[in-house]
């Protein structure tokens, strides 16, 4: 299931994080486990963000993607599941919708 990651990072310990070097090592290792289809980084109510979209296969793979940027970076994170426009065309078919 493809799930949309929504990371935000309070500015004071994203400031500790890129000082320090975690912040890149742990996107970067993010990105070597979860493999997402997309990555992008912007600000959001006033804090760094980062939106990656993830194929999970199971919910217990939100321990494994997410509690690096709990435990390092101090972060915030949604996990909302989403539909890329084969996904939608697929549930719209399969509902007789389509």
């Amino acid at each position: 299931m493809r799930v949309l990651f929504k990371v935000q990072i309070p500015v004071e310990s994203g400031n500790e994080a890129i000082k320090s070097g975690v912040m890149a090592a742990t996107i970067r290792g993010f990105a070597e486990r979860a493999k997402p289809e997309a990555m992008y980084f912007s600000l959001a109510d006033g804090w760094r963000t980062m939106f990656a979209v993830v194929d999970m296969a199971s919910s217990a793979e939100m321990v494994r993607l997410g509690e690096a940027f709990f435990m390092e970076l101090d972060a915030s994170i949604e996990m909302t599941p989403c539909m890329n426009m084969d996904d939608l065309m697929a549930g719209l078919q399969s509902a007789g919708l389509a």
